[in-house]
């Protein structure tokens, strides 16, 4: 059967909806036993020369050519496959499928075809923390008489000057008031005010020893614990009263803490080393973590994080005890996206349990007057300087828990680890397109498509439907 063929010489990338516009048209022959899906053609020329065709297309059907034969002088066979793609093309844009690729850019979406580099790169970004390291204060707990048991916060002046009135009986006498002067020139008057003076400072001498030892008992028990602080955190939210121990009324008014906790803030941006919505911000690719001082280096999850530019770090501190809570936000959304415990008070002993005689509270408290004017490092040292005062078997109250926080680097610091793709994005699309998983339409879109689960619906033999579909799920060219 002859039949009128029409021929082209051009090119189209494999699995490509491409259809060739068709140059020349021979009148030709089916093959004997041959069909419309794989036909072979007869083709007289009036030249030996063999033809360079490509394709050829039949009605609305294209094909490519396969082979090109010669049968005899001018007389060649041409053999060819159906091209589905060229062939439905309108059935195919026509189709709605999964898209796992298209070349519609995007950046969201991991692509694990991109292999990760080995190599890494960081980056740092620091603030100062809420809490830089001073001078502190003292968290004195008291048990006394007239509402005076509590916690009391005392800078190093104020504890030497408590300890100073109870160090020993010499100090006590002679810290009330200065004793009054013999006249140097006598007579029965002057030296008759002496005498009274001198009773009336002898007595009123005597009255800070004689409540220490027969009205208050061991007045440095009343001591119960001693802690640094290791900065300054302001006594707006204490009240200034004065303090007991025991029933023996001290010299000293001191703030005493009425509030339980206190909140400190501050903000560090996110150092990123991709732009917002790349995937490569995400976990495996960059890791986020941050070091809080007191508490030291956590990871933070970078899905968390993402399309943030800062992490809230927010201290909760207990002041009694110097227990501390720091809470981490997601600096837009103030989600939160960790919560690390910690304890930021440095325990100073000047208090001890099983004491054996009164002296051993005032030799203590002596230890821990010069250790505090001197050398923080050596309260604890100074304090078990005294065995000739105390038994075998004691328990110091306080270490020296919280010196090594305290040492390190004071910057809140966020670091990102980077590993990036071998190729950046998108810089691929043209040939494998960038992730879509989603239904899509397929009019509309042009270059690499890849589907899962295509069917293409149309006027085709269910041979062609079945390779469509193939086709579509590893992947084609609309063009």
């Amino acid at each position: 059967m002859a039949v009128n063929v029409s021929f082209s010489n051009g090119s189209k990338r494999e699995n490509s909806t491409l259809q060739l516009t068709m140059n020349v048209t021979h009148s030709c022959t089916f093959k004997n036993g041959c069909n419309m899906l794989n036909p072979t053609l007869l083709l007289e020329l009036n030249s030996a020369t063999f033809p360079d065709y490509t394709a050829f297309k039949i009605e609305n059907r294209y094909y490519n050519v396969t082979d090109i034969r010669s049968v005899r002088n001018n007389l060649f066979e041409v053999s060819r496959e159906v091209d589905v793609l060229a062939t439905y093309k309108a059935n195919i844009l026509n189709t709605t499928a999964y898209v796992i690729y298209d070349t519609v850019p995007n950046t969201e979406l991991i692509d694990n075809r991109l292999p990760m580099k080995t190599t890494v790169s960081t980056s740092k970004s620091e603030t100062a923390c809420p809490l830089e390291p001073s001078t502190g204060k003292f968290i004195l707990s008291l048990t006394g008489n007239h509402d005076s048991t509590g916690v009391y916060l005392v800078n190093a002046t104020e504890l030497r000057a408590l300890i100073d009135d109870i160090q020993d009986i010499h100090d006590n006498i002679f810290d009330v008031i200065n004793p009054p002067v013999y006249p140097a020139n006598p007579t029965v008057e002057s030296v008759l005010t002496y005498w009274v003076e001198y009773f009336g400072w002898f007595f009123e001498s005597m009255k800070l020893p004689i409540e220490q030892f027969f009205g208050s008992g061991n007045i440095p028990e009343n001591i119960r614990e001693c802690k640094l602080l290791p900065f300054d955190i302001g006594t707006a939210q204490f009240t200034v009263s004065p303090v007991y121990l025991g029933t023996f009324k001290t010299k000293q008014t001191l703030h005493q803490i009425s509030a339980e906790t206190q909140y400190f803030t501050a903000s560090v941006s996110i150092p990123w080393q991709v732009g917002a919505g790349d995937f490569r911000r995400r976990s495996p690719f960059t890791d986020v973590y941050l070091y809080i001082p007191y508490i030291g280096m956590v990871k933070l999850s970078s899905e968390n994080l993402e399309n943030q530019s800062s992490v809230e770090v927010t201290y909760a501190i207990a002041i009694r005890n110097g227990d501390m809570v720091c809470t981490v936000f997601s600096g837009d959304r103030k989600q939160v996206i960790g919560q690390y415990p910690g304890n930021v008070a440095v325990e100073v002993p000047i208090g001890f349990s099983n004491i054996n005689l009164p002296k051993a509270g005032q030799a203590l408290i002596a230890g821990a007057t010069a250790a505090v004017s001197d050398n923080l490092g050596g309260v604890g040292l100074a304090a078990l300087n005294f065995a000739n005062s105390v038994t075998p078997n004691f328990s110091c109250i306080g270490g020296l828990d919280g010196i090594a926080s305290i040492a390190t680097n004071q910057s809140i610091t966020c670091y990102t680890v980077f590993h990036d793709t071998i190729a950046p994005p998108n810089t691929e699309i043209a040939t494998i397109g960038a992730p879509t998983m989603k239904p899509k339409t397929l009019t509309g879109l042009t270059g690499f498509v890849q589907t899962k689960g295509a069917s293409v619906a149309g006027a085709m033999t269910t041979d062609e439907r079945n390779k469509i579909n193939r086709l579509l799920d590893s992947g084609i060219f609309i063009e």
